[in-house]
């Protein structure tokens, strides 16, 4: 519980979503034991992404995530849900990292999605040098602080946006909404409001909760990866 509350009064300190993320990259990877590098990414509806990590030298592994879009990061982003790989060196997901992960000497990656509001969805990702590394230990400890950052990451936002106004109403989160909304964005391409968006309006079409939608392509989407 100490560590989260530094971490609180870390992030509320912070005088813009940049300076935040690099103290949380940086924090994160001296509270959780055998990380090397984190990484936070923050992807906001209207703004260009946001990336900090703790340390430089092994940047390549983020550039590489970054030129193919795709890695750990990006589907923590887009399905809302912890994407864990067990060795880099020979992850059959994302054959176009195995270079920069051997160059960098990382292993193990744990990729935390961090859901800050309808407008902005992000990922913190941890790396170790060990294959297989991530444990149980180590996934409740990164899996606390990529939960408190997502609530004062909003924080932060909502002071920039006192004087930008936000693009979209936020609207309470719901779980199967998010995941759904990850869906939709990993389908399209598009960005966190847009997902929501298509959500809202199939509601009202059909006269039925969001969370309905969201439930009706969820299951449609797993009928289709299992036939």
């Amino acid at each position: 519980m100490g560590l989260l509350h530094e971490l609180t009064a870390m992030l509320l300190g912070a005088t813009d979503i940049e300076s935040a993320l690099a103290d949380l990259s940086r924090f994160a990877a001296f509270a959780v034991p055998g990380v090397v590098r984190c990484s936070a990414l923050l992807i906001t509806e209207g703004r260009p992404a946001v990336s900090a990590s703790s340390e430089t030298s092994r940047r390549k592994i983020d550039d590489a995530q970054q030129d193919e879009a795709a890695g750990p990061s990006l589907d923590a982003i887009h399905t809302r849900e912890p994407v864990v790989s067990t060795d880099l060196y020979t992850d059959e997901r994302w054959p176009a990292l195995q270079p920069a992960a051997v160059g960098a000497g990382l292993r193990t990656a744990i990729a935390l999605p961090i859901d800050v509001n309808r407008d902005a969805v992000g990922a913190l990702t941890l790396y170790l040098t060990e294959p297989d590394a991530a444990g149980p230990g180590r996934m409740v400890a990164a899996l606390a602080i990529a939960g408190q950052a997502a609530l004062l990451l909003g924080e932060v936002l909502r002071r920039a946006e006192e004087t930008t106004p936000p693009l979209v109403a936020q609207e309470p989160s719901d779980a199967t909404v998010n995941h759904a909304v990850g869906l939709i964005m990993a389908q399209r391409g598009c960005g966190p409001a847009e997902a929501f968006e298509v959500i809202d309006e199939t509601a009202t079409r059909l006269a039925v909760s969001p969370r309905v939608v969201a439930e009706r392509l969820l299951e449609t989407a797993q009928r289709r990866s299992g036939s």
